[in-house]
């Protein structure tokens, strides 16, 4: 059985960034609440380059226009489309509640690449 190496590894990584583009989040019951992509304003990625693990931060606001309150969130899922799709990876976090305007929440989905 062949490994990869170190320059595979990173290859990959720079691959995830690339191309899952998308962050949706979610409610309690997996519900998609919001599907959005690097170029707004809410999501950044935030890791070191060549890191490990993938960081993709999104904040969402209870002023947001595309959010209504309350709206729950308990979850964050990547996918490399803009709408439909397969998920690409999944995590789900304490649900949080927005209910008014000055409500925030922070979600930082984390993507782990091993390194050899």
């Amino acid at each position: 059985m062949a490994e990869i190496t170190q320059d595979a590894y990173q290859d990959l990584r720079d691959y995830i960034q690339n191309s899952w583009q998308f962050i949706e989040l979610q409610d309690d019951s997996g519900t998609a609440v919001l599907r959005l992509d690097p170029s707004d304003s809410r999501v950044t990625w935030t890791h070191t380059a060549g890191s490990q693990i993938l960081q993709l931060q999104v904040v969402v606001k209870g002023s947001d226009t595309d959010i209504t309150a309350p709206q729950t969130f308990a979850q964050s899922v990547i996918f490399n489309v803009a709408s439909g799709g397969n998920p690409l990876s999944t995590e789900t976090f304490t649900a949080f509640t927005i209910e008014q305007d000055e409500d925030q929440l922070t979600v930082i989905h984390n993507i782990e690449v091993p390194q050899v």
